[in-house]
């Protein structure tokens, strides 16, 4: 903490108007290889990942409002609302960032029900593509596209999975093992070969990233309109085809 208090007025003379620690530092879940990720409020550069000190550090700069709206975004709200939720306020004199802080306590997943639907759905409906891809490149003996696309969906599901089971996961390190907790034997058995962790082999492996889009288009079944539904199920159809 001694670092980020020093890089925390740092950045106050480059024009930031509030710092947080976020993270696993504020969780006690870092280790000796863990950044020190460092939330800060103001125009800047968007991301940056530096060293100082013999430490990685990431800043991620956004505004205020900015801040607050990511609280209410699928894509973000997973690790937002957490990191916010357990923030370090270090530099904050406009009390921007403890505003921030206090609404991510107050948050609820009732405030966002109908936009994580809508993102779920549509998340799961898009990655019926790189489902396609994954089929074709497997009939064309292209190894390295399907493998690609093997990776693509076992990092890509889970993040719509959460969502759809209402599970925020601070940091991504815990997403994979929370959501197979969430979804049961299956899931997990299926993740893990996707992933390469079972030493079933290439083959196995990517049909157990189909077995995975298969799971996802059963969880979501119930949030897809009949386009999304037309969409999925011809993925599903077409890999059975071939």
């Amino acid at each position: 903490m001694s670092l980020a208090e020093h890089l925390a007025d740092a950045l106050l003379e480059q024009g930031a108007e509030a710092v947080a620690v976020v993270g696993s530092w504020t969780t006690g879940d870092a280790t000796e290889d863990s950044d020190l990720d460092l939330a800060v409020i103001g125009e800047g550069p968007h991301y940056r990942l530096e060293v100082h000190d013999g430490t990685l550090v990431s800043v991620g700069w956004a505004t205020a409002e900015e801040q607050a709206r990511r609280l209410y975004d699928p894509h973000w709200l997973g690790t937002h609302v957490h990191g916010w939720r357990h923030a370090v306020v270090l530099r904050d004199p406009k009390a921007l960032a403890a505003g921030i802080k206090e609404e991510a306590l107050k948050w609820g997943w009732v405030q966002v029900e109908v936009e994580c639907d809508e993102w779920v759905a549509e998340t799961v409906t898009g990655l019926a593509e790189e489902f396609l891809k994954l089929v074709a490149s497997l009939r064309a003996g292209d190894d390295l596209t399907a493998a690609a696309q093997r990776s693509t969906l076992a990092l890509r599901l889970p993040r719509a999975m959460a969502i759809r089971r209402r599970i925020l996961y601070g940091s991504e390190n815990r997403l994979w093992s929370l959501v197979a907790d969430e979804l049961g034997s299956e899931w997990r058995e299926a993740q893990s070969s996707a992933l390469g962790l079972d030493g079933g082999g290439f083959d196995e492996g990517c049909r157990s990233a189909r077995r995975l889009f298969e799971l996802a288009v059963h969880e979501a079944h119930d949030l897809l309109d009949q386009s999304q539904l037309g969409a999925v199920e011809y993925a599903l159809r077409r890999a059975r085809d071939l």
